[in-house]
Order: C-alpha cells, then sequence, then structure tokens
C-alpha cells in the first residue's frame, strides 16, 4: 500500500510538470471593463487644454505684433546698411550696431519666455526664435565686416556684407513662416486674421488682406 501511494504521488508531480511544459502559467485576464474612464475628469482635463492653447495664442500673437514694432528701426537700418538694390550702402557705426543688437536681444528674450505648447503654438515660438537668432547673427556678421582690415579688406568686407544680407533674408523668411501659422491659429479661433509679418524695411510693412 506504500509503494503505491508513493506511485500515485510521482504519477501527480510527472502530470502537473507535463501540463506546465504544453500550457505554461498565464496571470488572469483583466477583467472585460478595464479601465473605467471618468467623463467628468476627461473633460475637465480638455477644457484645461483649450484654456492653455487660448492662453498661449494671445501670448504668442500679442508678442509678434509687439515685436514687429520694435523691430521695424532696426530693419530700416539693416536694409540701409544691407540694400537689395542700387542704393548706395549706408554702413551702420558701432553706436547703431549696439542699439539695434539690445532691441534683437530684448525681442529674442521676450521669444524665448514664450512657453512651450501645442504643434501649432510650438511652430510660432520655434520661428520667432529662429528668425531673432538669424537677426542676431546678421549684426555679428555685419559688424565683422566693418572691422575687416589689411591686403584684400575691401574684397572680404563684401564677402561678409553679402553673408549678412543672405542671414537677414533668412530671418525674414522665417518670421514669415511663424506669422503665417499664427494667422492660420487666429482664422481657426475665429478671431479673423492678424498680419504680423517682418518685412525688410517698414515701407513694405502693410500687409495686403488678400481675403
Amino acid at each position: 500500500m506504500r509503494v503505491t501511494a508513493a506511485a500515485a504521488l510521482v504519477a501527480a508531480a510527472v502530470v502537473v510538470v507535463l501540463l506546465l511544459m504544453v500550457r505554461p502559467w498565464e496571470p488572469a485576464a483583466p477583467s472585460p471593463g478595464g479601465v473605467e474612464v471618468d467623463p467628468a475628469r476627461v473633460a475637465e482635463l480638455e477644457a484645461a487644454e483649450a484654456e492653455r492653447n487660448e492662453e498661449n495664442l494671445t501670448a504668442a500673437a500679442e508678442l509678434a505684433v509687439s515685436a514687429q514694432e520694435r523691430l521695424l528701426p532696426v530693419m530700416d537700418g539693416l536694409y540701409a546698411a544691407l540694400p537689395t538694390d542700387e542704393a548706395r550702402p549706408e554702413r551702420p557705426t558701432s553706436a547703431e550696431l549696439g542699439e539695434w543688437r539690445d532691441v534683437v536681444e530684448k525681442v529674442a528674450g521676450d521669444v524665448e519666455a514664450l512657453p512651450p505648447g501645442s504643434s501649432e503654438h510650438n511652430i510660432v515660438r520655434n520661428g520667432l526664435q529662429l528668425s531673432t537668432g538669424l537677426l542676431g547673427d546678421t549684426l555679428d556678421v555685419l559688424e565683422l565686416a566693418g572691422e575687416t582690415g589689411g591686403a584684400g579688406a575691401s574684397e572680404r568686407a563684401e564677402r561678409l556684407y553679402g553673408v549678412a544680407g543672405d542671414l537677414r533674408s533668412r530671418a525674414v523668411d522665417a518670421w514669415a513662416q511663424s506669422a503665417l501659422q499664427l494667422d492660420l491659429q487666429y482664422i481657426g479661433a475665429d478671431r479673423g486674421h492678424l498680419h504680423a509679418f517682418l518685412p525688410l524695411h517698414s515701407g513694405l510693412s502693410a500687409e495686403p488682406d488678400p481675403h
């Protein structure tokens, strides 16, 4: 009888091992309902996000308009120094460059202070950051061109003035991308149009409304 009981225990153990090999242990499946969603909480989060988007849109719009006004004198000075036509360039003094740099750096700091947000908002913010950075680079190269000396100075300076002009144009293009995105956001929010483009000079600042 003792041998038979031992044999039964061994057989039972073998069966358990075989079952585990054929069908490994599986954790219990989650309940069919899963995690319950609170509709009130979802609505609360969506409302908070919508409020943040509205606040970011207002902040970006106010900054773009303010920055445009502050930067227009700088753009006029840059256009006189780096004309796109046959006009005689009016090279800036060190004092003028310093004044322009103060304005650009202040605007750049205000842009940096804008909080990140939705993808659309970040396009505006990043574009303004890129534009003000390029304007700062424009001033650096413009100053370097004015300080160029030695043999072949005139040729090197002209090349640098050309680089400064290209950087200024890229800054205008980067700003335009942000301004376009901002205008689209304004339209989407039923606020009408917002034209906060940064022109090459103040004579081009008035944007005609094609709509």
